[in-house]
């Protein structure tokens, strides 16, 4: 699933090749992933691209008036792509695109595509057809606070993590609490922080809360700085095809058999709450 770097990697490549454009056409493919009145989008100048957690909103305005009129809000879930071709009627890439049969575009997994006024274009794909793009009037931005953002503090999050026994693991990837954090850095980050995933979140000391504040802005900026994670099912890529780096930097995520970094113990991998989690017992303290 994209989290906040893989999501702000594919806004830093698409704004400087969308902003400005005008929405000639939306074609949906599958109605599922297309949440609105497409036609209520056609004719409309793309001003802005930003990035509310895991949550893509480009901005559109009437191109006479300069008005704003209506966003179209992108979540990716699970396997959601989002490539970009200056030739819409006639897309090859150069990378193989996965869970496809090739390089050209349309594809098996396309579910929407929007065309633009000078023969460009994007294009939705979604395997499992869990992602969406929903039309608003406002921004669909979630409840929880942005890692990134300056209200992301050590004392927000002794304030969330003090008001439960959840597992720390399953509070911090809780969109309505703090939004941009998934499997990948949650793990990666607790390995940081050296906190076990299982461990009720009351339990953190002051000190590590600051340890585990400290290694999340790190991972996530990490993450950001590598064009994001294509991990093993290779879902994630950017743009054009290309596939992000920070995979060749997991601590322990997806590392399970191998040697812990820190202390050279075998990585584990164990289940809760329907996830896999990756750790060294050795490092993470769980109580």
């Amino acid at each position: 699933m994209p989290e906040l770097p893989e999501v702000e990697s594919i806004k830093r490549a698409l704004e400087p090749k969308i902003k400005g454009k005008v929405i000639r056409k939306v074609a949906i493919l599958s109605s599922k992933n297309f949440i609105g009145d497409e036609t209520s989008v056609v004719g409309r100048k793309i001003t802005n691209i930003n990035r509310f957690g895991k949550v893509l909103v480009i901005k559109l305005v009437n191109p006479l008036t300069r008005k704003p009129v209506n966003y179209l809000n992108i979540h990716f879930k699970l396997s959601g792509q989002m490539l970009y071709s200056k030739k819409v009627d006639n897309a090859i890439f150069a990378n193989k695109i996965p869970f496809t049969k090739g390089k050209k575009m349309p594809a098996n997994t396309t579910r929407v595509i929007i065309s633009f006024s000078d023969g460009s274009g994007i294009f939705f794909n979604d395997l499992r057809k869990f992602g969406w793009i929903k039309v608003s009037k406002k921004p669909l931005s979630p409840k929880g606070v942005d890692v990134l953002s300056k209200n992301f503090t050590s004392k927000l999050l002794t304030d969330i993590t003090g008001k439960t026994r959840k597992p720390i693991k399953v509070l911090l990837m809780d969109q309505d609490l703090i939004t941009g954090i998934g499997n990948i850095y949650a793990n990666d980050s607790l390995f940081l922080a050296r906190i076990h995933p299982q461990r009720p979140a009351n339990s953190l000391t002051a000190n590590e809360i600051k340890k585990l504040h400290s290694a999340i802005i790190s991972e996530i900026k990490k993450g950001v700085h590598d064009k994001g994670s294509s991990g093993a099912d290779e879902a994630f890529i950017l743009p054009d095809g290309s596939k992000g780096r920070h995979q060749r930097r997991f601590l322990v995520y997806q590392r399970e058999g191998e040697k812990c970094p820190r202390c050279g113990h075998v990585i584990k991998r164990i289940k809760h709450n329907g996830r896999s989690s990756f750790l060294c017992q050795n490092c993470q303290v769980s109580a």
